[in-house]
């Protein structure tokens, strides 16, 4: 069955599932295989439970009713995805980087549902598996899609760009995420940058931070649309940004002396670049600049990313969605600025570092040691043999076991921040502050 074929069941069906437990009527399961699964054994389970077909790549299963064999079943996944998307006449916009992609993605699609109709990447389905799904799962009515794209090897932004083939496209920042995987911070830089190389190799446009000089290099001369503070060339500039604990900004478009002003629920003045790249997407869809600036005001981080929240005893900014030595930095020097009697620091390990891991780990001790602070509590394997030897520091080995440490001995007063990679869990911690 070619891919055309398979694209025209799907049009009957009610979408696509790649798992077991989630077959709805009328859809197609794609027999995916894993580490620890292979998707194939749960083929005539699905069928029974309601789904039209299943995609396997078991030649055991030729001849079984509902069952379609392909040689891949993942290529047939991103395959059929890349057909539907072909066959889409909305516009696709890619964001990919190393800080700020969900952030940036969440505003973008806030401010262009103003004036479209916007699917946009849920959760983290930003692999190779996410972004398919993610194409598939689109309304027939959709204008613009807006598709997260994540990686932690060069060649994977490829090809994801070679399956969401993007009519515009955004890297947000590069920074030292992933380093395990890319080897080097310019091995980051390769592999966030094959975004740039398939819009070039198209012409279509890229919107650019004009401040980011690794961004600018990465570029070079291309078809680019920017925003920025310390330039006024873009398309869209900012001023008097201030982060008290909410960010506030004035913008204004090119050629334009009118300034906007706009008060966001994001903390942080690392949250201006991700806020000036919705504005400049909506800036050039055409979007009225009060529509714009009610989408920006309107928009409440979740999923543990910046939110500033009161317990019974504390105020709480957590920005434990995830951690890497750039956005960690960026936090701290954030926390920093911010004005309270009291500071409390809860700060868990950063994964996929390599071999450069003690050195980051060793970096962010030294920064928090030029801050004021109350109490650090570092949690993680990654802490163990670096946490210094005063009472202001104390490491754990997990989240669970610092839970019950404060439960035990209460904090008042104070404003804590936490951060840390997800797999930390440090979000647990929030209940006993």
């Amino acid at each position: 069955m070619d891919l055309l074929e398979l694209h025209n069941l799907y049009k009957l069906s009610s979408g696509v599932t790649t798992d077991s437990r989630n077959c709805y009527p009328g859809s197609i399961f794609f027999a995916l295989k894993g580490e620890r699964f292979n998707g194939n054994e749960y083929a005539i389970q699905a069928l029974h439970e309601g789904c039209m077909y299943a995609v396997v790549d078991d030649e055991k299963l030729e001849g079984t009713p509902g069952c379609i064999v392909v040689p891949h079943v993942l290529e047939a996944l991103q395959g059929l995805a890349l057909t539907h998307r072909k066959l889409s006449k909305a516009k696709f916009i890619a964001i990919t980087g190393s800080n700020g992609k969900t952030t940036t993605k969440e505003l973008m699609s806030n401010v262009l549902s103003e004036e479209f109709n916007v699917w946009y990447t849920r959760g983290n389905l930003n692999n190779h598996i996410g972004v398919p799904l993610t194409i598939l799962s689109m309304p027939p009515q959709t204008e613009v899609a807006v598709i997260e794209m994540g990686a932690n090897h060069i060649g994977e932004i490829a090809l994801l760009s070679s399956i969401v083939q993007p009519d515009f496209g955004i890297i947000t920042n590069v920074g030292k995420a992933h380093l395990e995987g890319f080897g080097s911070f310019e091995g980051i830089k390769i592999g966030k940058g094959e975004l740039y190389q398939f819009l070039k190799k198209n012409n279509s446009p890229a919107f650019i931070n004009l401040d980011n000089p690794h961004l600018e290099m990465m570029l070079g001369e291309a078809n680019k649309i920017g925003y920025g503070i310390q330039k006024d060339d873009g398309l869209v500039v900012a001023r008097n940004a201030i982060a008290s604990p909410f960010l506030e900004f004035e913008w204004r478009m090119q050629h334009s002396e009118v300034w906007h002003t706009v008060q966001t629920n994001l903390t942080g003045l690392y949250n201006l670049e991700n806020a000036l790249a919705a504005i400049c997407v909506g800036v050039y869809f055409k979007i009225e600049p009060h529509l714009i600036n009610n989408a920006l005001a309107n928009y409440e981080p979740v999923n543990n990313r910046s939110q500033l929240t009161s317990t019974a005893n504390n105020k709480v900014l957590l920005d434990a969605y995830n951690a890497n030595p750039t956005s960690m930095s960026a936090a701290l020097l954030n926390f920093k600025e911010m004005k309270a009697n009291g500071k409390i620091l809860i700060i868990g390990g950063m994964k996929e570092l390599g071999e450069d891991s003690i050195k980051e780990h060793q970096a962010i001790i030294e920064q928090i040691n030029q801050m004021e602070f109350v109490r650090c509590f570092l949690v993680g394997p990654e802490f163990k043999e670096l946490t210094p030897a005063t009472e202001k520091f104390q490491w754990f080995e997990n989240a669970a076991l610092l839970k019950d440490y404060l439960l035990e001995n209460k904090i008042k007063g104070c404003l804590a921040l936490i951060k840390g990679s997800r797999s930390n869990q440090l979000e647990k911690v929030v209940e006993a502050l």
